[in-house]
């Protein structure tokens, strides 16, 4: 088990030059402990942490929970953050599924041990004094991007850690994205001006885009030959697709002849794909998120009861500095570095 953690840290270790550049907050305001701008939100996709480390060390709920708090340890390296909001997917119940019973249908079943991760995961991250946050019938997206609508509301800014293209959609002025990928760069943030670079479409056209390409992790298909390529440029000359409708002639221009007058049909039809993967995709925004309780204040001394319990004491240094306020150093462990148990 120590050889992967070696390869995780590796892989993901903050000090890496090819990871991201660190989001650097403002001096802050004379008197005042918060930035100009307002106070920084980290909001994370917890269920993607839960999969990645399930993965990355060896298959095991116990693997899996060592290497979500390690994996958590760096995401919370990239940026100086004044709360943090965790969010993970509703088990009992999919509001999705029961609008559209093929959603997510195509999936293999769970691994049991990277369920019974999914299920204690949460318990244990709210124990070490983290605002985890599980709404009924929704999924870890709709919990940050509430998070993400709050913290603006609130006059916060917010930085979403997560890998599903979904969230791109939630970027703006005061929200960007940390994207947990693969490759060279494991953790790339993507900004406003960085989106519109790649996509040359505005955040807000995202949701559009991704219901004309289809999303096939969902088991949502799109328009029959549009990709992103396409939406992007029919988006380009139209703010919605609904406008492109409105214009048949230049719909048809765009996209061709019949696959214009495809998309026509679809948007003016009853059983419109594009409009379903639109109710689908959209993500809730109006979940309940305490920001209060995601202020930066966790304690050393909880956070190393919670990892004794767990065999993980030789991440506590870690996870001091991940989740406790910054003045407060993490007291020495004896303990040695505690491989995950196989269990």
């Amino acid at each position: 088990m120590t050889d992967a953690l070696a390869l995780f840290d590796a892989d993901l270790a903050p000090a890496a030059a090819a990871i991201v550049e660190p989001v650097t907050p403002p001096a802050p305001r004379p008197g005042r402990g918060d930035p100009p701008d307002g106070p920084l939100l980290l909001a994370v996709d917890g269920n993607a942490l839960v999969h990645r480390a399930f993965h990355a060390y060896g298959g095991t709920t116990g693997g899996a929970r060592y290497g979500f708090f390690a994996l958590l340890s760096v995401v919370c390296d990239q940026v100086s953050y004044d709360g943090l909001v965790i969010g993970f997917d509703c088990r009992a119940h999919s509001r999705r599924r029961a609008r559209f019973g093929a959603y997510k249908a195509q999936r293999p079943d769970k691994h049991e041990q990277l369920e019974a991760a999914l299920d204690e995961l949460p318990g244990i991250a709210s124990a070490m004094g983290v605002h985890v946050v599980v709404s009924a019938g929704w999924e870890a997206d709709d919990v940050v991007a509430s998070a993400a609508a709050a913290a603006e509301t609130a006059g916060w800014r917010c930085v979403i850690a997560s890998p599903d293209r979904d969230v791109l959609g939630l970027i703006s002025a005061r929200t960007s994205v940390l994207q947990i990928t693969g490759g060279d760069k494991p953790i790339r943030r993507v900004t406003a001006a960085g989106f519109r670079r790649r996509y040359r479409i505005t955040p807000s056209q995202y949701l559009q885009l991704a219901a004309l390409r289809g999303d096939s992790s969902d088991n949502l298909l799109g328009i029959p030959g549009i990709g992103a390529k396409k939406a992007a440029a029919l988006l380009r000359l139209y703010a919605t697709v609904n406008e492109a409708v409105a214009d048949p002639m230049g719909c048809r221009s765009v996209l061709g002849p019949e696959l214009g007058q495809a998309l026509i049909d679809d948007v003016r039809g009853d059983a419109s794909v594009f409009r379903r993967n639109i109710e689908l995709m959209e993500l809730q925004r109006d979940l309940d998120i305490a920001l209060e309780r995601a202020r930066r204040d966790a304690n050393p001394d909880e956070i190393l009861a919670v990892l004794r319990t767990h065999r993980m004491t030789g991440l506590h240094a870690r996870m001091c500095a991940a989740l406790c306020p910054r003045d407060q150093a993490a007291p020495p462990v004896g303990d040695a570095d505690a491989p995950p148990d196989r269990s």
